[in-house]
């Protein structure tokens, strides 16, 4: 009898067991070990049968309520201090469901394709640089990192829950299954700010970005969709289905902003790239509906050069060139840079760090306050012909651009017959621009750099950040 009494208060203190009551529950998104967004008002929701929903937290005497709708729905929305913890969540109907070792900082959201998902551990034969040491070293981390990691799950229909998976801390034994992207960015954004960051990883390998919003949203931005696609299609590029599964479970969860890694699946010859900007844009309108936040910051990364069977190809530039186009006319949108470390043979390039880091630093400048360094790479602003040269200026530059004692690398030059020569090239440090030219090209018109799906490019800005791929022409069907 004495064994049966301790059961059953075990039970009754996971909120499984109490007198009547079905145990008050909440969607996977909540649990033990999560990070809750700072000092502001956050929704804690979820299902009950009893009258009513009592909410306590540990850093306020405050007591929420909330009453339970006809089908058992209930929602409260709680004030959060500036940072800290760990802090407790108690949740009760009659029955107590309690949540331990809760951190207060900063939420994001990261979503995308294989190249988010890539886990520290890397894949078959596709390590991640650095990888050994950050696992190692991930336990200093374990109050200041936390991840959950949504699984994959395809649906017809927006889903309100997902099962197993968890918040989980940073650790040896958890950070080798960690977003290696997700992880590097946190860990350099907590160690600028010194408060805890949380990441809600979304991602799936091969998806398109049809597949992360809704109908109206794909077809607003592109009207000849279909939904749902003819013929046998790959569920990660299905419309819709990943918004579905993914996202729909974990829409309104408080975060400071979106991380987005994808493109690789819309980047290809039939000219599928060419909807992108306008579909990034209705992505990016779409979800941040979704989270009630018009403003909440959104920064992609610049898909790598890749050799995709074909290195001299243009169709990765072309979608580079959309994606640039999306981050300058979306209000609270910025673009990382990967020029500099793509592999020909690679889709998944090692160096997740370096994009991690500057996903870190794009959001310190641009929404922190962080001052002394540019948020992203050097881009280009205009161009100039003179005689045989053609002298190309950047924004993003102020500091000057390297490297300026030897070759640049990466530049074609073209004359009015659209023939496009592989050029010299300088950087003037004086002006901060770079000089191209070739004894093939006698009067030039048109300067292109890294405008191919792979090619040796190393224009960087003084703290050693690249330079996006460019044309100065508008010749579509010069490849």
């Amino acid at each position: 009898m004495k064994k049966i009494v301790i059961i059953l208060s075990v039970l009754i203190g996971l909120g499984t067991v109490s007198d009547g009551y079905t145990a008050v529950r909440m969607p996977g998104v909540f649990g033990d070990n999560m990070v809750l967004q700072r000092d502001t008002l956050v929704s804690l929701w979820g299902w009950a049968e009893g009258k009513r929903v009592s909410v306590r937290v540990s850093w306020s005497k405050e007591r929420y309520m909330a009453v339970p709708d006809g089908e058992g729905k209930w929602k409260v929305r709680i004030a959060t201090p500036p940072a800290g913890g760990p802090y407790s969540i108690s949740v009760s109907d009659g029955s107590v469901l309690t949540m331990n070792n809760v951190m207060i900082g900063e939420v994001w959201i990261c979503a995308g394709q294989s190249n988010m998902s890539m886990k520290l551990m890397g894949m078959m034969s596709q390590p991640v640089r650095g990888a050994a040491e950050a696992i190692m070293t991930s336990g200093r981390y374990r109050d200041r990192i936390r991840m959950l990691t949504v699984p994959n799950r395809a649906s017809d229909r927006p889903e309100e829950d997902f099962t197993g998976a968890s918040w989980l801390e940073s650790s040896p034994a958890n950070a080798s299954g960690f977003g290696a992207v997700a992880f590097f960015f946190a860990r350099y954004l907590t160690e600028a700010l010194e408060i805890p960051v949380g990441i809600i990883n979304c991602s799936w390998g091969g998806s398109d970005i049809e597949a992360w919003m809704d109908e109206a949203s794909n077809r607003k931005a592109r009207p000849d969709i279909q939904i749902p696609p003819k013929g046998k299609t790959p569920i990660p590029k299905q419309p819709v289905k990943l918004y579905n599964g993914l996202i729909a479970p974990v829409a309104g969860y408080a975060a400071r902003g979106f991380l987005w890694y994808q493109g690789e699946g819309n980047a290809r010859p039939d000219r599928r790239y060419e909807w992108y900007a306008a579909q990034l844009e209705a992505l990016v309108s779409f979800w941040r509906t979704l989270w009630g936040n018009e403003s909440m910051p959104f920064y992609l990364v610049q898909i790598a050069p890749f050799g995709s069977g074909n290195p001299k190809g243009t169709w990765i530039p072309f979608l580079v060139e959309q994606q640039l186009k999306a981050a300058r006319s979306i209000p609270g949108c910025g673009i990382v840079p990967t020029t500099d470390i793509g592999e020909v043979d690679c889709i998944h390039p090692a160096e997740k760090e370096t994009v991690g880091f500057r996903l870190a630093k794009m959001a310190m400048v641009s929404l922190y306050g962080m001052k002394g360094v540019p948020a992203t790479g050097p881009v280009y602003k205009s161009v100039r012909f003179h005689g045989k040269q053609a002298v190309v200026a950047f924004d993003n530059a102020r500091r000057g651009l390297m490297p300026a004692r030897q070759p640049v690398t990466g530049f074609e030059i073209a004359g009015r017959d659209r023939v496009f020569y592989p050029a010299e090239a300088r950087v003037d440090k004086a002006r901060s621009k770079v000089v191209v030219s070739s004894d093939k090209v006698p009067e030039p018109v048109a300067v292109r750099y890294a405008f191919r799906n792979y090619v040796e490019a190393n224009l960087v800005d003084n703290f050693g950040v690249a330079a996006f791929p460019f044309r100065t022409d508008d010749w579509d069907d010069v490849k």
